[in-house]
């Protein structure tokens, strides 16, 4: 593995870890036994690590989105596999890293608002005339509206004014935001198939 993925890969780590802020140059240095003058070599700032590793974690999820449009039977199980993924995900990230991003690092949540805008909102958009097409999502929503919906609650459940962090968990924000809005738009038999997903999961726990 070269150096610069070397460093990439322990910053994300260590900025999942402890959040963005908080992690210096010479922890990064420190935790890849490298000298600080070699991370300089190959990045010019913390800034552009952060960047980097922005990249490569919205790269991870366009990989790990895709592969579930492979191996799911519909846009249920396919929702249900999400939440299981977004779970794993936040679950294992210090909740500050977003907050750091977002407050400290706007060249990297740009980056991050353009993936949900470009990639996330055509996947959505996707998903709701996949379910349609099934007879899981009702025929009659407007889809535009519902897709911009659902694309906007993925980052206010990331607006820590309105859910200030010692109150509220962001995993358990994201979970209730995807389960209210997939009951919302479901028909009769989506949401029967969804409750027997759901069930199944809380047998498998």
């Amino acid at each position: 593995m070269e150096i610069k993925e070397r460093i990439i890969k322990k910053s994300k780590e260590l900025f999942f870890r402890y959040g963005v802020k908080s992690v210096t140059m010479d922890d990064i240095a420190h935790d890849l036994g490298i000298s600080k003058k070699t991370i300089y070599q190959n990045f010019n700032d913390k800034d552009e690590i952060v960047y980097q590793v922005m990249l490569m974690e919205l790269e991870d999820d366009k990989c790990q989105y895709m592969h579930l449009s492979e191996v799911t039977k519909n846009v249920i199980e396919k929702l249900i596999k999400m939440s299981d993924l977004l779970r794993l995900h936040i679950a294992n990230m210090n909740p500050c890293t977003v907050f750091d991003i977002k407050r400290y690092y706007p060249r990297s949540w740009d980056l991050f608002r353009k993936h949900k805008k470009d990639f996330i909102l055509e996947q959505i958009t996707n998903e709701l005339r996949e379910g349609i097409a099934e007879g899981l999502i009702r025929s009659e929503i407007n889809l535009d509206v519902l897709a911009l919906l659902r694309l906007e609650q993925v980052e206010l459940a990331f607006n820590d004014e309105i859910f200030p962090p010692e109150k509220f968990n962001i995993l358990d924000i994201q979970l209730e935001f995807l389960d209210h809005f997939t009951r919302g738009v479901m028909t009769e038999e989506g949401l029967k198939i969804y409750n027997q997903y759901k069930n199944q999961q809380k047998h498998d726990k």
